[in-house]
């Protein structure tokens, strides 16, 4: 496979994991596994499977069963009190089941080739992933993995494989030049998306060598850092947008490293039950102002997390539309901000690197694998009226 060269040296930190995949999440069994369960016989694990995996869904494979969650702490009811699984340290790795076998790997087949990439939902993964300075050089390695775990893209739209590849080149590039900041790498992501469906409506998609090159010519000139010095500003509205998203209340699901860094916004951003958006405008500015006085630490953590999105979602080929898929990465990003901004708030000063990859991965946790968050942030955004690229330019700022 083709992966960062983080993803080589990823290993689960098993009992010492301080945000573990076992807690709050339903852990689906797929078909093959959930049989194999209910034949087994070992006299340690038969009475845990008997109490804790259900069915789920008889005509799904993928969901065909469930493994419950332990009411007293919400972890997935064969997790051992040393923080490690009975069915991976009896029966091997072999035995888990997709969804606990894959995690928090992403396999996907982008043509003729595998590509692997991690995500950072795992303190581990988020760990490796920002703060190796070589995490994104790419390399070739042995992995094994699953089929029925694997993401298959082929054309889409009328786009041969090799120019969807050109595609993410010229991303994964612009996410790795130095001269630019997260805003102007994100403002030329919308007009590319924008241009791509463009290319799909007129179908002229043979078009997208020139569109990349002259994307290329706008960065290299420097006419980029002039274009996004004279975007609309309406902070408010990002502040807004954002706060009602992130929301008022955490999820009930959360615990324990969770909890506590969405105690620490909301508490930073001052975010109660009145939902002030002046008061949480003033902590969110106190807050960027903190983070930017940083030395570029936040800035380069939070683009290396971009790219691994970019990478781990094959963007922007996987969504109804190219822009479908730049809002739902604009909003995960407005998210993320605010996040950081209410870290550094409530801290009075900025934050270090721990905090930062900490905040990202806790982020991750809570809204990359959320899609009921990703339908209310496109519906707010619609209904809002918010889904051009010039308004959404605004969010940046």
């Amino acid at each position: 496979m083709l992966v960062p060269k983080y993803v080589t040296h990823f290993k689960c930190l098993g009992g010492e994991c301080p945000d573990t995949c076992c807690s709050t999440w339903s852990i689906n069994v797929d078909k093959v596994t959930f049989h194999r369960y209910r034949r087994e016989v070992h006299p340690a694990l038969k009475p845990l499977l008997q109490q804790f995996l259900v069915q789920e869904d008889k005509d799904s494979y993928a969901r065909h069963g469930k493994l419950k969650l332990r009411p007293s702490d919400s972890h997935c009811g064969l997790h051992s009190n040393e923080g490690m699984c009975p069915i991976q340290q009896t029966l091997g790795e072999d035995a888990l089941s997709d969804t606990c076998y894959i995690y928090p790997r992403y396999v996907v087949q982008f043509g003729d080739r595998f590509e692997q990439s991690l995500t950072l939902s795992c303190p581990e993964a988020a760990r490796l992933a920002l703060t190796e300075d070589d995490a994104f050089e790419f390399v070739s390695a042995d992995f094994t993995t699953r089929l029925a775990t694997t993401t298959v893209v082929a054309s889409v739209k009328g786009f041969p494989i090799e120019a969807m590849d050109e595609v993410r080149v010229f991303l994964i590039q612009l996410f790795q030049t130095p001269s630019l900041s997260n805003t102007e790498r994100l403002v030329t992501v919308g007009w590319l998306c924008q241009q791509i469906d463009r290319l799909v409506d007129t179908n002229a998609q043979t078009s997208i060598e020139s569109l990349l090159g002259e994307m290329r010519e706008m960065i290299e000139s420097g006419s980029i850092h002039t274009t996004v010095s004279q975007l609309d500003k309406q902070q408010a509205t990002s502040v807004t947008l954002f706060s009602i998203l992130f929301g008022v209340k955490p999820p009930n699901e959360t615990r324990g490293n969770q909890r506590d860094v969405l105690d620490r916004v909301r508490s930073g951003l001052g975010i109660t039950s009145e939902l002030s958006l002046v008061k949480i405008s003033d902590n969110y500015v106190r807050g960027s102002q903190l983070l930017a006085a940083d030395g570029g630490t936040c800035e380069k953590l939070v683009s290396r997390h971009l790219l691994n999105d970019l990478i781990r979602e094959t963007f922007p080929w996987s969504q109804s539309s190219a822009m479908v898929h730049y809002r739902r990465l604009l909003t995960r990003y407005g998210i993320l901000r605010l996040m950081l901004a209410g870290m550094a708030a409530e801290k009075d000063s900025a934050l270090d690197e721990a905090e930062i990859v900490r905040t990202i991965q806790v982020f991750c946790r809570i809204y990359q694998h959320n899609t009921a968050f990703s339908k209310q942030a496109e519906g707010l955004l619609v209904k809002s009226d918010w889904t051009q690229l010039d308004r959404l330019y605004a969010l940046l700022n």
